[in-house]
């Protein structure tokens, strides 16, 4: 009676193995973008006046260069770009973490990967930090998903911090 169910567990075994290897595959984020403020929700504290990007992608890292131009602080005060600012962050796309130099206290940022359905990108960034204050967290969470065309990218992000969250939309085209 065993004999019979042979065939049928092999099937299953094979069905099984395909599934784990037929996992979704980012779509390709390379090019150099431009941020279309018009389109984009920034948020009223926002100071980015614009944002070129840069994305280099293979099979297993995606390279993010940003270079933003913010406003000058109000007030006197001395502004940040925030985790979504300036620089060049490196992911794995294999879902393993890697690590960025950061600016400031902290020193360092974790990223984490994570390909979700249909191509699109979740990028993490967690920076924890030593302040006059006491230990802090900052954490964003952004979803990256590409238009039919390739030419306009989206980037939803929310940010956790001690003072709140924050959610943006950031519009990009390709130039």
């Amino acid at each position: 009676m065993t004999k019979k169910f042979l065939p049928a567990a092999a099937l299953f075994v094979l069905f099984a193995a395909f599934s784990v290897f037929s996992q979704d595959k980012p779509a390709n984020y390379s090019g150099n973008w431009k941020l279309d403020l018009a389109k984009s929700e920034m948020g009223e504290r926002s100071r980015v006046e614009s944002m070129d990007m840069t994305v280099g992608q293979t099979a297993d890292e995606l390279a993010v260069d940003r270079k933003p131009k913010l406003a000058e602080a109000q007030g006197g005060g001395m502004g940040r770009g925030g985790l979504g600012g300036g620089g060049k962050l490196n992911y794995s796309l294999s879902g393993k973490e890697t690590k960025a130099a950061a600016g400031g206290p902290g020193g360092e940022v974790a990223l984490k990967a994570k390909v979700e359905k249909g191509g699109k990108l979740q990028l993490t960034q967690t920076r924890n930090l030593e302040t006059q204050m006491g230990a802090m967290t900052i954490k964003t969470v952004e979803t990256w998903e590409l238009s039919a065309d390739g030419k306009t990218l989206t980037v939803s992000s929310a940010t956790e911090t001690p003072r709140g969250s924050r959610n943006q939309k950031m519009v990009f085209v390709l130039q």
